[in-house]
C-alpha cells in the first residue's frame, strides 16, 4: 500500500475510491504513531487526487473524521461523506445567555420552550428561547455532501445529522442519499426499496431537490438541478437562475428562493417569487425597498414571507433594526420576545409594545394582566375605565380606582359619584385626590363658607390633614397651584354674589386675577386697595386706572400708573403741568419718568423734558435727556457752561451712534447722522473733556473721529507712558511715531534701569518705523555722548557714532540741508575716537606705542572737546610718564592741563599729584580754574557690566533697512 505524507507524520491509506470519470480519487487515511508498536489515529483530512493537475487537495472536518465516503456513480464532480466525532473528545458545551452581549443565532420561534411554570413564575427569559438550541454534545453522525472541481477544489455543499431511525450512509445516486435503517424500528417508509430481516434500505431527497416527484425528474432536470445546486454551492446566482429557468416547478423557485436569503441577492429572489406566483411576496420585498435602507431589513423581508423566521430574525439582527424585529415578533405573537426586545433594545416603542400586548391580552379575556400592562404603557388613565365599564365591572373598576391612588383617575370617579348624587363620596375621593378647586366647589354649592376659605387656607400653607396626605402617582405642582388660583377665584364669585365684596376683592388677588379685582375696587370705591392691585395688572388697564386717580386729584399715583402701563406722553405732561405750580415732589417724580425715556421716545417729549430740567437747574439729567434726543451740540455746550462732568458713561451717550452704510437722504429718514456730523461732534466731546482735564477719554475721542495725532498729544499731556507707547505701537502713523519718540526722549532714559532700557528700545523702534533718520541719528548722538561723559566708555560712543552716520546716510539732502557738513564732521570725530580708543587698547601690550598715539592727539589741530574728554587723553599720558619716572614731563603736562583750563581731579588721583609736585620739588596748589568744562562725571566703576550690550544691541537692530512695524528692536541694558 501507499502511504500518504502530508506535512509531518506518516498517513495510511484505509480507503479509497474513484469517480465516474476515473479523474479523481477520493482517499481516507489514518495517522500512523510510533515505530515498533504502531497506533493508527483516525485523519480528520478527506484527501482527493486530482490526475488532471497532479495534486492532492484535502478537507478538514474539524473534530471529525470520516468514516465513508461515495462518488456519485453518474455525476463525477459529487461526493459524500459520512462523518463521525473523535472518541474521548467532548464538544464544550456553548451554553447560552439571555444578556444583551449573548449572540443571536436564531432557532424557529415559538415559545414552546417554555414551561408553564416558568410562565406564571415569569422566569422564563424570553430572548434566549430565540437564540439557537444547544445539546450536551454534538450528533454522532453526520453526512456531508461536497462539489470536487479542478478550478474550485473542494466545496461543501450540505451537512445534515444522521438521526434515528437511520443508522449509516450506503451510497449516493442523484437526487437521492441512501442509507441503512434498523429492522426492529416499526416506522415504514413509503419509500422503501429493500426489506430483510435485519437491515431496511431508505432514501432521502437532497437539499436542492426537495418538493419534486420522481415522476417529474427526467434527466434533463436532474441535471439543470444539480448544475443549480453546484453555482449556488459556489455563489453564481446568476449561472444558477440559468441553470433552472425553464424548469416550472415551484418547489425548485422556492428552493432557489430559500439560497437568495441567504446569499442576499434581492434581485434574482424577485424572479424567483414571480415564477412561485407569491404575489404578496412580491409586493412585500418592493415595499422594503422602497422604506428599508439596509440590506438585511430587505432580505429579512423576504425571509418572512417565506417563512423563514429565524433567518428574518438573524438579519434584523444584524443591521440592528430592533424596531422591525419587535414589529415582527408581534406580529407572530411572540410577544414576550417583542417585550424583551423593546426593553433592552428598543425602548422608544417599550410603551406602545405594552400598549398592544394589552390590547391583545383584553381580546383573550385576561383583563387582570391587560390592566397591569396598560399601566406600563401609561395609557390606564383611559383604557382600564373603558375596559371595565364596557364589561360592566364597576365595582372592580372602584377598587381599581381607590388601590391606585392615581389623582387623575381619582378626580374622574369623583366626578363621576357626583353625577349621581353621591356627594360624600365623591368630596372623599376629591380630598384623596388634593383636588382643591372641586372641594371648595361643593363646598360653596352647599354654602359652606368657612370651610371652603379653610380649604383654601390649608392648601396655601401646606396643611393637610394626616389622610389627606397619600402618595399620589400623577399629581403635578404646576396643576395643583393653578387648582388653588381657580378655587380662590370660584370662592370670590360666590363671596361677590353674596355681597361681601372686600373679602372677594382679597381672594380675588389671590387667584391672580387683578383685573376682576380691580373692578370691584373702583365699583365700590375702594381706592386704599385698588392701588396695590394696579401695579400688576396689565398696562391697559394701568393706564384706565391712573386716569381715574388723575380725576380724583392723585397726581402722584396717576402718574406712576402712566409710566408703568406705558403712556409717558401724558405722565410727563402732568409733570410739566404740577411743577410749573410750584410741586416739588413732582421733580422726583419726573426724574423716575425719564430715566424710561430711550431713543424711542418723541424728540419734542426729550426736548421739553431737558428745557424743564434746566429751567430748575437739574443739568445733569438735561445732559442726559440732550444726548438722549441727539441733541448732542446743547448737551456738550451745557456741561461746560455748568461744569457738569462728563465721566466715561456719559462721554458714550454723548458720542453719536454710527450710521448704516446708507447714502445721506436714507440716514436723515432714519434719524441717522452722517459721518462728517458725527466727527464733528465728537471733536467737539473731545475738546470738552480736554478742558475738563480728561485727556484719556479727550484721547479716545479723538480717535473715534479719526484723528490719532491729536489722540496721542492728549495722552502725552496725560503723561501715562504705557498707554502712549502701546497708542504708538498699535496707530502706524508716522507722526505719532516721531511724536512718541520725541516724548520718550524727555524721559530719564539714560538712567541705567530696567525701565530707561526698554525705553531706548522703543525711542529706535518708533524713529525708525517712521524713516526719521536725522532724528534718530541726533539720538545716537545723544546716545555716544551720554556713553563718554557719564561712562568713559569710549568703544560704545565709537559704535553709536557709526550708526549715527549710517542713519544720516539714510536720510534725504531735501530734508536735511547741511547732511554732507554733518558727515564730514562726523567722521571726524569717528576717527578722533577710534585713535583714542586704539591708544587705550595699548596701555598695557604696548605703552611706548599708547604714549605716542596720545601725543599725536594731543597735538592735532582738530577739534578735540567735541570728540572726547581731553582730560582722559591727558590722565593716560600722566599715569605713563610717573610709571616710567619721567616727573618733570609729567608735570609739564600738568601744567598744560591748567593752561587748557581742565580740571584735575576728575581725570588724576590726588596722591598721583602729590607724587609729580613732590618729585620736582613743588608744592601742589589746587587749581579751580573759572571754565573748568567738567563737574560732575560718574567714576570708571558706575558703569554697569550689561552696558557693554547697548550700542551692540543698537547696531544690531538699527541697521536693517527694511524693518517692519511688528519687528522686535533692540534692549540695551544699563543699571
Amino acid at each position: 500500500k501507499k502511504c500518504i505524507k502530508n506535512g509531518t507524520g506518516t498517513r495510511a491509506i484505509r480507503s479509497i475510491k474513484c469517480n465516474a470519470n476515473g479523474k479523481r480519487v477520493s482517499i481516507l487515511a489514518d495517522r500512523v504513531h510510533g515505530t515498533s508498536i504502531k497506533i493508527r489515529e483516525p485523519d480528520p483530512n478527506l484527501y482527493i487526487y486530482d490526475a488532471d493537475r497532479d495534486l492532492v487537495d484535502s478537507h478538514d472536518f474539524g473534530k471529525r473524521y470520516p468514516i465513508s465516503h461515495y462518488w456519485d456513480p453518474n455525476e463525477s464532480k459529487l461526493l459524500a461523506c459520512e462523518t463521525r466525532t473523535v472518541r474521548g473528545i467532548s464538544l464544550d458545551n456553548h451554553h447560552v445567555s439571555g444578556g444583551r452581549d449573548a449572540p443571536l443565532e436564531y432557532t424557529p420561534l415559538g415559545l414552546s420552550g417554555m414551561s408553564e411554570a416558568e410562565k406564571k413564575n415569569n422566569t422564563y427569559n424570553p430572548l434566549s428561547t430565540c437564540l439557537q438550541k444547544t445539546n450536551g454534545s454534538e450528533p454522532a453522525l453526520q453526512v456531508s455532501t461536497l462539489f470536487v472541481t479542478s478550478e474550485h477544489g473542494i466545496l461543501l455543499q450540505d451537512v445534515f445529522s444522521i438521526e434515528p431511525p437511520l443508522e449509516g450512509l450506503l451510497g449516493v445516486q442523484v437526487p437521492r442519499l441512501f442509507f441503512t435503517r434498523g429492522a426492529d424500528d416499526e416506522a415504514k417508509s413509503s419509500d422503501t426499496l429493500k426489506k430483510s430481516n435485519e437491515v431496511v434500505l431508505c432514501s432521502r431527497l437532497m437539499r436542492d431537490f426537495a418538493g419534486l416527484d420522481d415522476a417529474v425528474m427526467d434527466e434533463q432536470t436532474r441535471a439543470a438541478l444539480l448544475d443549480f445546486s453546484y453555482y449556488l454551492t459556489i455563489g453564481n446566482m446568476d449561472e444558477a437562475h440559468k441553470a433552472v429557468r425553464l424548469i416550472q416547478s415551484a418547489s425548485v423557485w422556492e428552493n432557489m428562493a430559500h439560497m437568495c436569503v441567504k446569499t442576499k441577492r434581492l434581485d434574482v429572489a424577485e424572479v424567483c417569487l414571480g415564477n412561485m406566483g407569491h404575489a404578496r411576496g412580491s409586493a412585500a420585498l418592493r415595499l422594503a425597498k422602497s422604506e428599508a435602507p439596509e440590506l438585511e431589513a430587505r432580505v429579512a423581508a423576504l425571509a418572512i414571507q417565506l417563512g423563514l423566521r429565524d433567518d428574518a430574525a438573524r438579519l434584523l439582527t444584524e443591521c440592528k433594526r430592533y424596531d422591525l424585529l419587535n414589529s415582527f415578533y408581534q406580529a407572530a405573537g411572540e410577544w414576550a420576545l417583542a417585550l424583551e426586545i423593546a426593553q433592552n433594545f428598543d425602548r422608544i416603542h417599550l410603551k406602545a409594545t405594552h400598549h398592544r400586548y394589552a390590547c391583545h391580552l383584553e381580546s383573550k379575556g385576561e383583563f387582570d394582566a391587560a390592566a397591569r400592562h396598560y399601566e406600563f404603557a401609561e395609557t390606564h388613565r383611559r383604557e382600564v375605565p373603558r375596559m371595565l365599564v364596557k364589561q360592566g365591572e364597576n365595582a372592580a373598576l372602584e377598587r381599581y380606582i381607590m388601590r391606585s391612588k392615581d389623582a387623575e383617575l381619582l378626580k374622574w370617579w369623583a366626578g363621576y359619584c357626583e353625577s349621581l348624587g353621591h356627594i360624600d363620596s365623591a368630596k372623599t375621593c376629591y380630598e384623596y385626590a388634593g383636588d382643591t378647586f372641586n372641594l371648595v366647589r361643593v363646598a360653596c354649592l352647599e354654602d359652606d363658607v368657612q370651610l371652603a376659605k379653610n380649604l383654601i387656607e390649608a392648601s396655601a400653607t401646606g396643611k393637610k390633614k394626616e389622610h389627606v396626605v397619600v402618595e399620589l402617582k400623577h399629581t403635578l405642582s404646576t396643576s395643583s397651584q393653578n387648582g388653588d388660583g381657580a378655587a380662590a377665584y370660584h370662592l370670590a364669585r360666590h363671596l361677590e354674589n353674596r355681597g361681601d365684596i372686600e373679602e372677594a376683592i382679597q381672594y380675588l388677588a389671590k387667584s391672580g386675577c387683578y383685573d376682576h379685582a380691580i373692578r370691584l375696587a373702583r365699583r365700590y370705591g375702594l381706592d386704599a386697595e385698588l392701588m396695590r392691585f394696579c401695579i400688576k395688572a396689565r398696562p391697559s388697564l394701568q393706564v384706565e386706572c391712573a386716569a381715574y386717580f388723575e380725576s380724583k386729584g392723585e397726581f402722584e399715583k396717576a402718574v406712576e400708573l402712566y409710566q408703568q402701563g406705558g403712556d409717558l406722553a401724558r405722565a410727563l405732561e402732568l409733570c410739566f403741568k404740577l411743577g410749573g405750580k410750584g410741586r416739588n415732589q413732582m421733580f422726583e417724580a419726573l426724574a423716575n419718568v425719564s430715566k424710561n425715556l430711550d431713543a424711542t421716545a418723541s424728540p419734542a417729549t426729550l426736548k421739553r423734558c431737558a428745557d424743564f430740567f434746566v429751567q430748575h437747574e437739574k443739568y445733569h439729567d438735561a445732559v442726559r435727556l440732550y444726548a438722549t434726543g441727539g441733541d448732542y451740540s446743547q448737551a456738550i455746550s451745557l456741561c461746560l457752561e455748568h461744569q457738569v462732568p462728563i465721566t466715561q458713561e456719559l462721554a458714550e451717550q454723548l458720542t453719536p451712534p454710527q450710521s448704516s452704510k446708507q447714502n445721506n437722504t436714507q440716514a436723515e429718514e432714519k434719524n441717522e447722522i452722517n459721518t462728517q456730523l458725527r466727527n464733528e461732534i465728537i471733536l467737539e466731546l473731545a475738546a470738552a473733556l480736554i478742558k475738563q482735564n480728561q485727556y484719556q477719554l479727550a484721547a479716545k475721542k479723538y480717535t473715534q473721529a479719526g484723528d490719532r495725532p491729536t489722540a496721542l498729544r492728549c495722552l502725552l499731556k496725560g503723561g501715562d507712558t504705557k498707554n502712549i507707547i502701546y497708542y504708538a505701537s498699535t496707530s502706524r502713523n508716522r507722526d505719532i511715531y516721531i511724536l512718541a519718540a520725541n516724548y520718550l526722549q524727555s524721559l530719564d532714559w539714560h538712567s541705567g534701569d530696567t525701565k530707561s532700557k526698554e525705553l531706548i528700545k522703543k525711542i529706535v523702534e518708533f524713529y525708525t518705523k517712521a524713516k526719521a533718520y536725522e532724528k534718530l541719528a541726533q539720538f545716537y548722538d545723544s546716545f555716544a555722548q551720554m556713553e563718554i561723559d557719564e561712562y568713559r566708555d569710549y568703544d560704545k560712543a565709537l559704535t553709536a557714532l557709526k550708526q549715527s552716520q549710517q542713519q544720516l546716510e539714510k536720510a534725504s539732502s531735501k530734508n536735511v540741508p547741511d547732511r554732507d557738513r554733518r558727515i564730514q564732521a562726523l567722521e571726524s570725530r569717528i576717527s578722533l575716537i577710534a585713535d583714542f580708543v586704539q591708544a587705550r587698547s595699548l596701555e598695557k601690550s604696548n605703552p611706548d606705542q599708547m604714549a605716542i598715539l596720545i601725543n599725536n592727539i594731543l597735538t592735532q589741530k582738530r577739534d578735540l572737546d567735541a570728540a572726547i574728554r581731553v582730560g582722559d587723553a591727558f590722565a593716560l599720558l600722566i599715569e605713563y610718564k610717573c610709571k616710567n619716572k619721567l616727573f618733570d614731563d609729567a608735570y609739564a603736562l600738568v601744567q598744560d592741563m591748567r593752561q587748557r583750563k581742565i580740571a584735575l581731579h576728575p581725570y588724576l588721583e590726588q596722591d598721583l599729584l602729590d607724587q609729580i609736585h613732590q618729585a620736582v620739588g613743588v608744592d601742589f596748589t589746587p587749581n579751580t580754574t573759572i571754565g573748568e568744562r567738567v563737574t560732575d562725571i560718574h567714576s570708571p566703576g558706575a558703569k554697569s557690566s550689561e552696558d557693554d550690550d547697548i550700542v551692540d544691541e543698537l547696531v544690531d537692530d538699527a541697521s536693517d533697512d527694511d524693518i517692519v512695524e511688528e519687528e522686535d528692536h533692540f534692549t540695551p541694558h544699563h543699571k
